[in-house]
């Protein structure tokens, strides 16, 4: 029997309500590729990357710092962030300026995924430089982006064929001063929701396995997983979430517009745009830049998370993977989040 990962079991799920089969390749058994049949349409999908997406698209969407100004370019209020590459002196006059005008920055890889290796609300500069170190060896080309914190809300807007299919609050877990940091852990890992890579089913949520990322998250704080996280200090875990918040509904309509161009922009077909900033923002149409104390796009993921919108932990589930599967194989009169797919 294959044994698929949640994202494939739910593509395999998806294929079979529409009466197509979503099937192995190779001799083999690998996660990373799964055919889509459908009487003679045959295309290959590897997890929620569609047939149609190119090198250049992805490569493009994947590099924050190049993607996010060809975005600004075109009017899409980002957050502007320095570019750091193995020669650039992080303890340097311009980063230091950055700090000081905003108080607190993000420091994150240049080339991302999903939320491995970021630190959030730097307030120093020697924890900023260990944050650096930290994300630099796990960049693709050991470059750092730190940009500006973004106070508020994550907003995770799905985009399928070039159209708004759905959005969701994520909410990420917050290690709490005072208290001990693998107690804590232990109890978010008790959550009946957290599935297990090990064994993966539908379970919204992963199991927070703190000996990866998370130590190496600590140690830019100077902590450890034995340690309690000292007063003043609250640290938000960013590859993991604490509870995902359908907001499909919500979401005003210039933001949905934004959402679609921005992924049209990079080339993106299948894509999770990442918005940030104050929840009440989002209910209204967009500034067009970004301010401090505004809300902003982030980034355009070219591996959207779609389980996300199809498995909140609150509010409705979205048929995301119906209209991937649908979008990839062409099928006529199919689950569409439009009315007519654009590729």
């Amino acid at each position: 029997m294959t044994r698929w990962s949640r994202t494939n079991q739910l593509i395999v799920a998806a294929a079979e309500r529409l009466g197509a089969r979503a099937l192995p390749l190779g001799s083999r058994h690998t996660d990373y590729f799964v055919r889509l049949v459908h009487g003679e349409r045959s295309v290959i999908v590897s997890k929620t990357r569609s047939p149609f997406l190119t090198q250049v698209a992805q490569g493009l969407a994947n590099n924050k710092h190049v993607g996010r100004e060809l975005l600004a370019a075109h009017g899409v209020p980002c957050v502007q962030g320095l570019l750091l590459d193995e020669g650039d002196d992080p303890r340097g006059p311009t980063v230091a300026a950055m700090l000081a005008q905003h108080g607190r920055v993000v420091v994150k890889p240049n080339w991302g995924n999903r939320g491995v290796g970021v630190t959030t609300d730097v307030r120093t500069l020697e924890r900023l430089v260990r944050a650096r170190a930290r994300a630099r060896a796990l960049d693709l080309d050991e470059e750092v982006v730190v940009e500006p914190f973004v106070a508020g809300t994550n907003l995770r807007v799905a985009v399928i064929g070039g159209c708004f299919a759905a959005a969701c609050e994520v909410q990420r877990p917050l290690l709490r001063a005072g208290l001990a940091i693998a107690a804590q852990v232990a109890a978010w890992n008790e959550d009946p929701r957290r599935g297990s890579w090990d064994a993966p089913g539908l379970q919204p949520l992963d199991r927070i396995e703190a000996e990866e990322d998370l130590a190496a998250q600590l140690a830019v704080y100077g902590l450890k997983l034995g340690g309690v996280v000292p007063e003043g200090l609250e640290i938000e875990v960013t590859a993991e979430e604490s509870a995902v918040i359908d907001r499909s509904e919500a979401l005003h309509a210039g933001w949905i517009e934004l959402a679609e161009r921005a992924c049209g922009l990079l080339g993106v077909d299948v894509g999770g745009v990442d918005l940030r900033g104050p929840i009440d923002a989002f209910m209204r149409a967009p500034e067009p830049a970004w301010r401090p104390g505004g809300a902003c796009l982030l980034e355009v993921n070219v591996l959207p998370a779609l389980h996300l919108h199809a498995l909140p932990t609150e509010g409705a589930p979205r048929p995301v993977f119906d209209a991937f599967v649908a979008y990839c194989l062409q099928l006529p009169g199919a689950p569409s989040p439009c009315a007519q797919v654009r590729v």
